[in-house]
Parts: structure tokens; C-alpha cells; sequence
């Protein structure tokens, strides 16, 4: 499965750089909504796109479901305690959830976060829709509870919507507000407004930018889960109940499936360990991980996506961490969809793309989803804001914890943790990666039309993915990343053999008349380095990693960073161009020494080919930068991985060209001996009869 992604960006950009800019219609107008209650997430119809009553007062025999039940009962959350009484009737929990409601007070002489404006939001549309048929939740307190969350929505919420389409700050507010509109349209001409108003900000601008992004990531992880990638799954979900409208599918069909995409992200970024992918600020604890409140919106659309993979997560994941998956308000996302989980589990693939194309992608393979797989990632995309650093072409390794790492402290935005030099990527003739600002666009035409000007967000673009089953392979352009003037092209491209071997070769031409000076190829490490000739290997205690350059003699400097890392400096002189091209190797046991004689390297007309194991691979010099594979076949002289008449033919031609001469790892030297003759066309019979 190659794909190009230059030529993908080509078809693509018609409908994702252009149609965005107009409305999305993923929340339906209001005068499609369900007047009949519940209808968030739930209803009391069973052919519905949302959880029957009936299929939610079913399936207690669910392994999990008396210590669930009992868990989200303990809870102070109206949204919980409505839960309660929808599964067992339970009048106590019931008042309780009711006098929740009414009790709540917003208080406009104080400021809130906008942590408190989407959970307050979150827990109360739910709890205000599910208790709604309660004979003990009066007119009067359903008025009351719209007049004082409504304040809470129209003043708190909407008041950030006009801001960056790519922040969790207004993903979780707008969500929030869209909840809460989606539980009250209907009862007033205040909510009716509100939903309106919400449903504009969001199809015009909010789900485009999802749409655009195409599974990439604009933020780090812990924040990107928890808020973004949440934020928009919820409100999706909610309308199609509220609507009886099966949203998942019309945006599989209709919007390129951008919402499966976005999900298959979140699980192929994901180690061993439960950790994410480091791309971008890292927060210690739950936030950088999917351990305690992710559980819950990743198991609803496996459920609304019917996913394989989903389904396998769901399960890895509640063995790792049993009912402690589920923290607070997401306990009651258990109830509703990890019980209803259905789809027959199977891992995912072993690589995933991200994005890929002028908008970035992130890149992300392993050799296995066992415990101990190698896990590799690679990413060049444009700056989304604050939270990312100036990184582009970084790579991270993980084998039982992270190897080749990027800065896992984070004290504040714009802090040590955000220079390139605390990356594995390159530092040019001194210079770091340009540091870019710009989270300040409420459309996706505002944010485009500061990519090549205004605030230059432009930083790096994807041009090649392939997935071979052995290797998988991808390569970035990102010498938009550096100030102008610095690098003409800057191009990596990243090859993994499974299961342990990456192979890097990055590509740098200087400005017209220009030199490039002293390049560092940077390597940052999360352990001390032991340094050997042209090489340097860590350990993590249970792995090892070792890094070789493919030019000998290399200077080699290490230095321990402000960020907690090792940073190892792998450095060049150039002149107007350079080729360079590193081996990194990870495992258990002794660090073995590379046999060169095993890895052999040679100039062709498309760029460079590098045999080692079964494969010989060749990395592309222009274009795309593909990453191409060949099996070792003796004999092949044609390259198609077969031996046959057509490869004598081709011999035949090439002893009968006075003027050829062999290069090294050429196909034609059958028996190796340095030359092309007869003695090879023998060999080659020889190996056709066999």
C-alpha cells in the first residue's frame, strides 16, 4: 500500500483547502431535532442512531457493570446521578441529579476557565436531557436551570468563539455550548437562539478545520484527546440522537470520513505503556496518557464507527487498567457504549499516516502491538499553535520506554522544552528551526492566508507514506521551518525495517550562491550515551539503542539539556549540498556493531541504494522522496523480484554494451565477481533451472 501523498495533496486540496471555507453540515438545523426525550446519546427509540432505553437497561451481566454502577453512583455529578436513575429507577439519585440542577447558580461577577465552562456544560445537557421525563423535575426547575446554565453558555462560551479554530480552549468551550443548546432547543426562544448561533460557529468553522487537519493532530496529545478530539466527537454524536440522523455515516460518505480518521490517530499514537506520542508540550500524569478519561469517547465511536481496531483498544485498555479507565463524569460513557460494543476486535495496522500533505503529517510505525514492539514516529507538519515546537522532521523511537525521546518536562508555553536543538532533527550553520506564533484565527481562510505570509505558519510538508509489511517509509520537506535565507530544500526521509532498524537520509541544498555550512544531526536520547567511532548507544535498562553514521571519522559531541535529555551532535561541513544518511538499531542484549560489509550503500540514478537483510531499498532524490523496495532475488536483473527468461534477455543486452560497466549492487554481476560476462549469464541458467 504506497501512498504518494504529493499527488493525494493534488486531488485533495480541491475540496480540503477550498470547500472548508464554507459551511460544514455536520449539526443539523434545529427543526430537525427530536422533540421527544431522552435524546442526547440516548433515546427511547430503538432504530434510532443512539442507545435505546432498552439496550441500556440491558446487558447487566457485563463483566464490569455492578462495579460501574456502583462507582458512578458515588459520584457528586448530576450527570451521573441521572445515569443512575435511568438504569435503575432509583428515585434518590434521581432527586439528586434534579437538585443538582437546580441548585446551580452562574455568577456573573466572577471569572470562570474554560474547564469549568465544558464540564459544567457537559455534565448538566446530559443530566438536564436524561432527567426530563422525571415527574420530580418541574417546569419550574427546568426554567430555572436554562436560565442559569444558558448564562453560563451565551456569556462563557460563545464569548471565545470567535478565536483560534485549532485551540483546546475553544474546542472545549464551543463543545460545551453546543451540549447544552442540543439539550434545551425547543423549550424557549433564548435556547432556540443560542443553538443557532453555536451550530453557525461550529459547521462554519470549527468542523472544517477538523475536516482540513484529516486525522493530523494540531495540538500535543493530552491536550488534542482530552478537549479537541473529544470536543468535536461528543456534540457529533449527540445531535445524531437528538436529530435521528446517522451523522457518523454522512461523514464517512459525504466528508471524507475525517471523524474515523481522528480516531485512528488517537489509538496508532498511543505506546505500549499507555503514554502518547510525545508531539507537541507533554503534561505529566493523566493528561499524557489514556489512562483514566479517554476510555470513555474512544469506546463510543467504536461503537458508531463499528471498528475492529476500536474494539481491540477497548480491550487492551480495560485490561491494563480495569474500572480506573473511567474517571468522574466519563463512567457514564461506560454504561452507554463499552457494554453495547459488539464488533469482532482485530489489531490495527502496523503503521498509520496522520494528515499528509501541505498541512503536515505525523507518521507513526511499529513492529507489532505486542508489549515489547518498536514503536517509530516521524512528523513535518505547519505550526497549529503554541502548544508544538519547532521540531519539524523530529522522530521519536520507543522499545519498553522511550529510546530516541523529545522533552517530557513542560512548565509553561514558550518554554526550554519548544527549541529545535532539544529535537532529533538538524541544526543549519547554527541555526535552530525559526520560532512562529499564530493562534489567533476563528476561520480556516484566516489561518491559510497566513501559510507563506503574514505569520508564516508554513513549516513542513508530507510528500511520501508506504506501508510494505517488513518496512514502512515516509519523507517531509521542512526547510520552511528555518529562516529564509538559511536552507533552499530540506528533505528526511525515515525507513523502518521491523523490528528494529531505522534508517534515516536527510537532504540539504543551500540557497542559490550559498553554503550550508556546519550541519548537526541531532540525536536526543532519554539516557547518558556511551560514544564509539562514528556511533553512540544508550539504554533504557531493558533496551538499547545505538545510532551510526554512514560517513566515517564523524565528530560526535554530547551534552546533557535543560529539558532532561541527551543530546547527541553528529556534525558535518558542507558545502552547497549535503546527503546524509544514519542507521539507528534498538533490541535487547549486547548493542551489536554494525557489519558494514551487511550494509551495503551505492549511488543510482534515482538516488541512493541501500541492500541490508532481504531488501534492497532505494531512496529517491527528487520528487516525492520515495522510499522503494526490492526482495533480494539472485538473478533479478530486470528488478521484479522473480527470476525468469525476461532477466536473461536483460543480461544479454547488458554483456552485449561494450560501453557498460557494472556499479557495485549491481543485478547484472550475478556471481559478483565485479563484472558483467559470460561467466554471469551462467550463473543466472544455473539459478533458473534450480
Amino acid at each position: 500500500m504506497r501512498t504518494t501523498v504529493s499527488f493525494l495533496l493534488s486531488l485533495l486540496s480541491a475540496s480540503i483547502l477550498s470547500a472548508p471555507l464554507a459551511a460544514l453540515e455536520v449539526i443539523p438545523p434545529r427543526e430537525d431535532l427530536s422533540q421527544s426525550r431522552p435524546r442526547l446519546l440516548m433515546s427511547a427509540d430503538s432504530t434510532g442512531p443512539a442507545i435505546s432505553l432498552a439496550q441500556l437497561r440491558s446487558h447487566t451481566d457485563h463483566p464490569e457493570y455492578e462495579a460501574m454502577l456502583a462507582k458512578i453512583g458515588g459520584i457528586s455529578n448530576a450527570a451521573c446521578q441521572a445515569m443512575v436513575w435511568q438504569l435503575t429507577g432509583d428515585s434518590a439519585a434521581a432527586d439528586s441529579a434534579v437538585g443538582m440542577l437546580a441548585r446551580y447558580r452562574y455568577d456573573s461577577g466572577r471569572s470562570y476557565d474554560v474547564f469549568e465552562v465544558f464540564f459544567d456544560l457537559l455534565e448538566y445537557a446530559l443530566a438536564y436531557d436524561w432527567m426530563h421525563t422525571y415527574e420530580g423535575f418541574s417546569n419550574l426547575d427546568r426554567g430555572m436551570a436554562r436560565y442559569q446554565l444558558g448564562q453560563l453558555a451565551r456569556n462563557e462560551g460563545m464569548k471565545w468563539q470567535n478565536d483560534h479554530i485549532f485551540h483546546n480552549y475553544i474546542w472545549m468551550t464551543a463543545s460545551g455550548t453546543m451540549l447544552w443548546a442540543l439539550a434545551t432547543a425547543g423549550e424557549d426562544s433564548t435556547s432556540d437562539a443560542l443553538y443557532d448561533d453555536i451550530r453557525q460557529r461550529m459547521n462554519s468553522a470549527l468542523y472544517p478545520a477538523m475536516l482540513y487537519l484529516d486525522g493530523l493532530p494540531s495540538e500535543s496529545y493530552g491536550y488534542w484527546s482530552l478537549y479537541d478530539f473529544s470536543g468535536a466527537v461528543w456534540p457529533v454524536l449527540a445531535a445524531a440522537g437528538a436529530s435521528g440522523q446517522d451523522l457518523v455515516a454522512r461523514i464517512e460518505t459525504e466528508q471524507d470520513d475525517w471523524l474515523r480518521r481522528h480516531f485512528l490517530n488517537e489509538i496508532h499514537n498511543v505506546y505500549p505503556d499507555m503514554r502518547y506520542v510525545p508531539w507537541g508540550d507533554v503534561i505529566g500524569g493523566p493528561n499524557g496518557s489514556v489512562t483514566h478519561e479517554m476510555a470513555g469517547v474512544l469506546d463510543a465511536l467504536t461503537w458508531a464507527l463499528d471498528s475492529p481496531e476500536g474494539a481491540w483498544f477497548s480491550q487492551w485498555l480495560a485490561g491494563k487498567r480495569g474500572t480506573g479507565r473511567f474517571y468522574g463524569i466519563t463512567g457514564v460513557f461506560y454504561m452507554l457504549y463499552t457494554r453495547m460494543i459488539d464488533t469482532e476486535p482485530a489489531e490495527g495496522a502496523l503503521s498509520y499516516l496522520s494528515g499528509g500533505g501541505a498541512q503536515g503529517g505525523h507518521f507513526t510505525a511499529r513492529s507489532s502491538w505486542d508489549a515489547d514492539a518498536t514503536v517509530v514516529s516521524f512528523g513535518v507538519k505547519d505550526h497549529y499553535g503554541d502548544h508544538n515546537h519547532y521540531c519539524q522532521g523530529q522522530f521519536t523511537i520507543f522499545r519498553n520506554g522511550l529510546l530516541a525521546t523529545d522533552p517530557l518536562v513542560y512548565g509553561s508555553v514558550n518554554g526550554p522544552q519548544q527549541p529545535s536543538d532539544v529535537h532529533s532533527t538538524l541544526v543549519i550553520n547554527g541555526s535552530t528551526q525559526e520560532e512562529r506564533h499564530g493562534q489567533n484565527h476563528g476561520t480556516l481562510g484566516s489561518f491559510l492566508s497566513n501559510l507563506d505570509k503574514g505569520q508564516r505558519l508554513d513549516t513542513g510538508d508530507f510528500l511520501f507514506y508506504d506501508e510494505g509489511g517488513d518496512w514502512a517509509a515516509a519523507s517531509g520537506q521542512y526547510a520552511q521551518a528555518y529562516a529564509p535565507g538559511v536552507v533552499e530544500s530540506c528533505v528526511r526521509q525515515l525507513l523502518f525495517i521491523r523490528p528494529g532498524t531505522v534508517i534515516v537520509m536527510d537532504w540539504l541544498r543551500a540557497p542559490a550562491g550559498g553554503s550550508l555550512g556546519t550541519v548537526d544531526w541531532l540525536l536526543q536520547l532519554a539516557e547518558e550515551p556511551v560514544v564509539g567511532q562514528s556511533m553512540a548507544w544508550a539504554t533504557n535498562d531493558s533496551s538499547f539503542i545505538s545510532c551510526s553514521s554512514f560517513q566515517p571519522d564523524t565528530v560526535i559531541t554530547v551534552q546533557k539539556t535543560s529539558v532532561d535529555t541527551w543530546r547527541v551532535k553528529f556534525s558535518y561541513q558542507a558545502d552547497s549540498t549535503l546527503m546524509l544518511t544514519h542507521m539507528l538499531t534498538v533490541g535487547e542484549g549486547v548493542v551489536p556493531t554494525i557489519v558494514w560489509e551487511e550494509v551495503q550503500m551505492v549511488k543510482v540514478d534515482e538516488g541512493y541504494d541501500i541492500k541490508f537483510g532481504d531488501y534492497t531499498y532505494t531512496f529517491t532524490d527528487s520528487g516525492d522522496y520515495a522510499v522503494t523496495a526490492r526482495r533480494n532475488v539472485p538473478g533479478d536483473v530486470n528488478k521484479d523480484e522473480k527470476i525468469d527468461i525476461f532477466d536473461v534477455l536483460e543480461l544479454l543486452g547488458v554483456i552485449s554494451d561494450k560501453n557498460y560497466f557494472p556499479a557495485r549492487l549491481d543485478p547484472a554481476d550475478v556471481n559478483v565477481d565485479g563484472r558483467v560476462d559470460i561467466f554471469d549469464l551462467l550463473e543466472l541458467l544455473r539459478l533458473l533451472k534450480a
